[in-house]
């Protein structure tokens, strides 16, 4: 049978299987304690959370230029892209 954070760490995998990366970075946090020492544990959870930062970098981008663009756009039709 399984404890916890092993059930944490397996939901974890399925979290990333289905795309819940923010979800997926809860769980690995969750199972740190018992995993940390693990490379492959690391590599997952690190991984994740990049994933995680990196695609809010790029939201945070996009909706920059949505701003922009409406602020250039002088009243007029605003493309957005």
């Amino acid at each position: 049978m399984l404890n916890e954070t092993e059930k944490a760490y397996f939901k974890a995998l399925l979290a990333i299987k289905e795309m819940d990366y923010s979800g997926a970075a809860g769980f690995f946090r969750f199972a740190e304690n018992q995993f940390a020492d693990a490379p492959e544990f690391r590599i997952l959870k690190e991984t994740t959370e990049l994933l995680i930062a990196v695609k809010e970098e790029i939201f945070e981008i996009e909706n920059e230029r949505i701003e922009i663009e409406e602020i250039l756009s002088d009243g007029q039709e605003t493309e957005f892209r």
